[in-house]
């Protein structure tokens, strides 16, 4: 008998809503946004000895708005997870660049003050086949789904030697980071298990290991047990590092003072205005504007303030998915058959 059954897509477990996940702004100066991510339970693990040895998360996602005063660059995302009773951690995050009008069958990205930013695939799919995150030169190019939790468990971010200007505290909570690659990667043995620096995105690994879904009843009930995913949406600004990468610029600006860069951005793409563009780190649209909270560094936002925001301010959405991961042990049983073959003579 198999000792284990791995949650993979094949269990049906997925952070996705069918038809997609809107964000509607409405036509009013109280502009309100929504969010609605699901997640189906898998299908009941069953074998000898009642446990798991991974489970995993594939999200797919639609993120709309519209009529904003600023223009978005940018949609910052971010994973948590949280089994039974532990805390919530976080898995995976990534800040994609949407520089121009793109749609393929993986990702379809519209910058701009009304736009949208699409997952069509499953996140795995879209950001291993999408030749904007890899080149597809094989399996060390490729994007797993989500780990939630595995035998591995939770990295010791103790013990991970952080680069200048990041402690433990400010990489937990988002405000200073880094670059994935300061980070043990996916695809190291004992690496952050959602890590990929092809992509520079994930950082993280799992929220936990899996001793919480082990079922010790041999041959009686079944166990359930919660896990719940947080996403957390920012929608923000684009700053001048980025727009150089836009066809219209080419890669490198003309003018050499910040002012005159802003210029030349807001005078070759069409989506952007002057008043738009971030000279440094991008921020979080209409801070502070039309009623929207006023965060004093609204570029580095911490998870929390983020999250306790959700519903005042029309650039941040977040929202939390439950379901089931349910175990069966099979009974035990022993017996013995065979012929003694007496004789005589």
């Amino acid at each position: 008998m198999q000792r284990r059954n791995f949650l993979k897509a094949s269990s049906g477990i997925g952070a996705v809503a069918a038809g997609g996940v809107g964000f509607t702004y409405l036509m009013d100066p109280a502009a309100a946004a929504s969010v609605s991510i699901g997640a189906s339970n898998p299908a009941t693990v069953s074998n000898d000895r009642g446990d798991v040895s991974e489970v995993t998360a594939d999200p797919e996602f639609n993120v709309t708005w519209e009529n904003l005063d600023d223009a978005v660059g940018k949609v910052f995302l971010l994973v948590e997870a949280k089994v039974d009773d532990g805390d919530w951690s976080p898995i995976f995050r990534a800040t994609p660049w949407l520089t121009e009008p793109r749609n393929n069958g993986y990702v379809r990205e519209e910058p701009g003050t009304t736009g949208q930013y699409t997952v069509k695939q499953p996140l795995s799919v879209a950001y291993s086949q999408d030749s904007r995150f890899s080149d597809g030169n094989g399996p060390d190019y490729s994007m797993s789904r989500l780990v939630v939790a595995d035998e591995q468990g939770r990295p010791d971010y103790n013990s991970v030697s952080f680069p200048s200007g990041v402690d433990l505290t400010s990489f937990l909570n988002g405000t200073s980071i880094g670059s994935a690659s300061d980070y043990p990667g996916a695809h190291e043995d004992d690496g952050h298990q959602n890590n990929y620096w092809d992509i520079d995105a994930g950082y993280y690994g799992a929220a936990d290991d899996t001793a919480a879904f082990t079922n010790p009843n041999d041959g009686g009930n079944n166990k359930a047990t919660t896990v719940k995913l947080r996403y957390t949406f920012e929608l923000q600004r684009p700053n001048l590092s980025q727009l150089k990468y836009h066809p219209a610029i080419g890669g490198s600006y003309n003018s050499s003072t910040t002012s005159e860069q802003i210029a030349e951005a807001a005078e070759g793409i069409d989506w952007v205005e002057e008043s738009d563009i971030d000279a440094g780190n991008s921020k979080l649209v209409m801070n502070g504007e039309d009623g929207n909270t006023n965060f004093t560094n609204p570029s580095g936002i911490t998870y929390n303030a983020l999250q306790a925001n959700d519903g005042d301010h029309v650039g941040i959405l977040e929202n939390t998915a439950t379901f089931a991961v349910t175990v069966k042990n099979e009974a035990s049983d022993s017996g013995v058959t065979g012929s003694s073959n007496p004789g005589a003579s």
